[in-house]
Order: structure tokens, then sequence, then C-alpha cells
């Protein structure tokens, strides 16, 4: 589950600054990239509160490798 949680948030994250870059050039508020952000970084504390672990880097490469093996089970 903090596997799905990680990728989600990251993302979530990644899409917020795609979000950001749009909204900032047609003049407009920002609103979905902020929902995007939080949304996001919400995933990434909760996966962090299931599993105290400290995330690092590579834990991302393992999630998706574990998520096409199919070892991850929602």
């Amino acid at each position: 589950m903090t596997d799905i949680l990680i990728l989600l948030g990251t993302a979530a994250v990644a899409l917020s600054i795609v979000l950001l870059v749009a909204a900032l050039a047609r003049t407009e508020p920002p609103r979905g990239a902020a929902i995007a952000a939080i949304a996001g970084i919400a995933a990434i504390v909760v996966a962090a509160w299931i599993d105290p672990t400290p995330f690092q880097v590579h834990d991302l490469g393992l999630a998706w490798q574990r998520l096409f093996s199919g070892e991850i089970r929602a």
C-alpha cells in the first residue's frame, strides 16, 4: 500500500508542477496545481505514517519494479 501511495504522491506533485506552469502561462490562478500538490503531499505523508522507515530516492524505482512485477496488490 505504501508503494502505491508513494507513486501516486510523486505523480501528483509532478503533475502540479506542469499545471502550475500552464496556469501561469495563461495568467490564471494555479488552483488546480495547488490541489494536485496538496493531494500528492498528503499521499506521501500517509505513506510515511503507515511505514515509518525513511524514504529514499531509489525507493521510487523499487516501487515501480514491485508494481510491474505484480508484487503489489491493493
